[in-house]
């Protein structure tokens, strides 16, 4: 299981009502190296959260013996039961397209915002989390839910404990993070405009900072972190497919060294890859914006 604190940064929501600029992401930063500065034991609760509702668990299972429970205050009963159908959906397109995935055991709790952030440490900006196997999912208990917002980040919190399963947890932090939010859909742009200013002054952030969570990070370079793992992920998607990344993730699993997986699944070296992708990204960095789209160099 990930023993690391990897807080689901959510520009879309988190900017929804704001002007997005680099002061409002350097202050994302500031709250993010704060957040980690807390004792990670604080994320890991107990007991019923909730003095004032009865709280509910719903366990249920998945294809080949993963099993999960849902752990929801009575008054998001319903909610719980969509997002159950949501999470058996969202395994079952894992299972088509990395094939049979490990049997795991997660939870995944809904839990008033304030109780979340008390606990967590987190940044109010943060609306969810996958810590020590467990997804929690803060909610209002006054605001409309967006159900769409909370569908993206049950799955991209999913998403990290199905890749924790497949790689047995050793899966490097920029792969991790860029598949999560490469399973939400549409990213949010703010996010290259970050990776884009960086690139121009400092160059790519180099993937050996990026193999665990980014809370360690200098909190300047967490933007552009996030947004160079979406398009290396993305990089690799669109060069190897699922299947090889599946392969490598059972490389991982099995206790092979990282370089070497690494190799043996993409017939590519890691320093080969880098040098390939920051090639790429300086070339992406120098188009004019609405013609930068995709990084094309891994293909």
């Amino acid at each position: 299981m990930m023993q690391r604190y990897l807080p689901h940064i959510r520009p879309a929501t988190a900017l929804r009502s704001i002007a997005v600029t680099s002061t409002v992401l350097a202050v994302l930063c500031v709250s993010l190296a704060v957040a980690d500065s807390k004792p990670r034991e604080r994320a890991r609760y107990g007991g019923t959260v909730e003095s004032d509702s009865y709280v509910r668990f719903t366990p249920f299972n998945l294809e080949n013996g993963s099993k999960l429970t849902l752990i929801s205050p009575a008054r998001w009963s319903d909610l719980a039961e969509e997002l159950v159908h949501s999470l058996r959906k969202t395994h079952a397109e894992y299972t088509e397209i990395l094939g049979p995935i490990p049997a795991f055991s997660s939870s995944i709790r809904l839990m008033d915002e304030e109780a979340f952030y008390e606990l967590t440490g987190a940044p109010t900006w943060t609306n969810a989390m996958f810590f020590r196997g467990e997804i929690i999912i803060p909610l209002s208990k006054t605001k409309p839910i967006d159900i769409e917002n909370l569908d993206r980040s049950v799955r991209h919190e999913f998403t990290h404990a199905v890749l924790s399963a497949m790689s047995g947890g050793q899966i490097p932090g920029w792969l991790d993070e860029g598949i999560a939010q490469w399973s939400e859909g549409h990213e949010h742009p703010a996010l290259r405009h970050a990776l884009r200013s960086w690139l121009k002054a400092k160059g790519p952030v180099p993937l050996s900072l990026l193999q665990g969570g980014f809370t360690k990070l200098d909190a300047s370079m967490v933007p552009a972190a996030y947004a160079e793992s979406l398009l290396a992920s993305k990089a690799i998607i669109r060069a190897f497919g699922f299947r090889r990344i599946s392969a490598y993730l059972a490389l991982l699993r099995r206790g092979d060294e990282k370089d070497s997986a690494f190799e043996a699944a993409f017939a590519l070296s890691p320093k080969s890859f880098e040098e390939k992708l920051g090639q790429s990204l300086h070339t992406w960095a120098d188009l004019p914006e609405p013609k930068a789209s995709a990084l094309q160099g891994l293909q």
